[in-house]
């Protein structure tokens, strides 16, 4: 029977990041069978399946040889194996694989999810590009992997909040799906937009200048660049703890998920584990909800005050709005006067014109008038107010936030 090898095997893939797993778990996977061999994985694939090997006795070694691993890179490399080995019809019973596992899910690195002031502190080192994506992430629950695949038209600046359209090919589980940004992050990219051409221009002389020129994404660079910029970060805030098992800090960018997971929970489970692309979550809101990127939207307002790094920008935002809407409300209720003002105005004059018996009458009415210029100039007085209270509370807010 015919084998495949690995380019094949990895063709039926779209997503990049399903693509270089595997490639990584069969590359470390023929590299311990073949030790010395320097031929390319097709070569060494074609060569495995030629050779009456213990399948089984492979599979054990390869896992001896991942011991220093974490519990979940070790369960995702056997996995690798066995997707391969299983396209080439070379299957194992199911508990063989639940055995070896073990238990996968108990990560052995202690990781730590940020609080606000830790956040401060690490954005305050940050250049503007890793600021902008770092708050994307702690605010919207994407993958890093999918946030970098991003294109500007992606992103639905105009909608409040700002929508972002994942696309099938970005996504992990190969399905598209939304989630949104917070208004911080959304200052923080209109930022990174003024500075993007110029960002690109500097790649001249690099080896992979030609990528980002061609490309059109928001952040044109490489998970790995913005691993080292967030590394960097984390060492000049004095927050880069080591775990001493791993040798991994503990605060990695994809700690930002579990921030994103623990404030919109508390407004919605499903509506979270959705938002994050998680398979579960989009099924459950998707099949409960005909309304489900409106409920979505509901959920993730709920939750932007808790998302929100600088709390106190967020306060001025809501009382800004407030205040608006009591001075519009006030105005509409000066015009309103005004309105009447007119139309009685124009009543006397009627009354003068066609019967000089209704002098009682006009003189109500102009009595009605000068009450109502007399609110007219209150209502006026409390709009100037409004203004000045909105404007000394905002500056004093601001100068609080910085």
């Amino acid at each position: 029977m015919r084998q495949i090898n690995v380019s094949q095997f990895l063709r039926q893939y779209e997503s990049t990041n399903t693509k270089r797993n595997y490639k990584i778990g069969l590359k470390q996977f023929f590299e311990t069978i073949y030790p010395d061999s320097s031929g390319d994985l097709d070569s060494l694939s074609e060569k495995y399946f030629n050779e009456d090997r213990d399948h089984r006795e492979d599979i054990m070694n390869f896992k001896d040889s991942l011991k220093d691993k974490a519990p979940k890179t070790i369960g995702s490399r056997l996995n690798t194996i066995r997707v391969f080995l299983d396209e080439n019809n070379i299957e194992f019973p199911k508990r063989f694989f639940k055995n070896l596992n073990g238990k996968v899910n108990e990560a052995i690195s202690r990781e730590k999810v940020p609080n606000n002031e830790e956040m401060k502190r690490i954005l305050e080192y940050l250049p503007i590009q890793g600021r902008a994506l770092a708050l994307i992430l702690s605010s919207s629950g994407m993958r890093i992997g999918e946030t970098i695949q991003l294109e500007e038209s992606d992103f639905e600046m105009n909608r409040d909040p700002v929508r972002v359209n994942i696309r099938a090919e970005y996504t992990k589980t190969g399905k598209k799906r939304i989630t949104f940004i917070s208004p911080e992050a959304k200052e923080a990219v209109e930022e990174w937009l003024k500075f993007r051409d110029q960002y690109v221009k500097t790649a001249d002389g690099r080896s992979w200048k030609h990528e980002r020129r061609n490309s059109e994404k928001l952040f044109p660079f490489k998970s790995t660049t913005f691993n080292y910029i967030w590394n960097n970060a984390l060492s000049k805030a004095q927050l880069s703890q080591i775990d001493e098992k791993t040798k991994r800090v503990s605060i990695r960018p994809h700690n930002l998920r579990k921030f994103f997971r623990l404030r919109v929970s508390r407004y919605g489970r499903d509506e979270a584990e959705c938002l994050m692309g998680h398979q579960v979550g989009l099924n459950k809101v998707y099949a409960n909800f005909d309304d489900a990127e409106e409920r979505l939207e509901e959920v993730y307002k709920k939750s932007i005050s808790d998302l929100s790094i600088y709390k106190r920008a967020v306060q001025v935002v809501q009382l800004d709005e407030e205040m608006k809407n009591t001075i519009r409300t006030l105005e509409d209720q000066v015009n309103a006067l005004v309105n009447s003002s007119f139309e009685k105005d124009a009543k006397i004059t009627y009354l003068m014109a066609n019967d000089e018996k209704n002098k009682k009458e006009i003189d109500k009415l102009k009595h009605k008038m000068m009450n109502m210029e007399r609110d007219l100039h209150n209502w006026k007085m409390t709009v100037q107010d409004f203004e000045k209270i909105l404007n000394y509370t905002k500056s004093k807010m601001n100068k609080k936030a910085s």
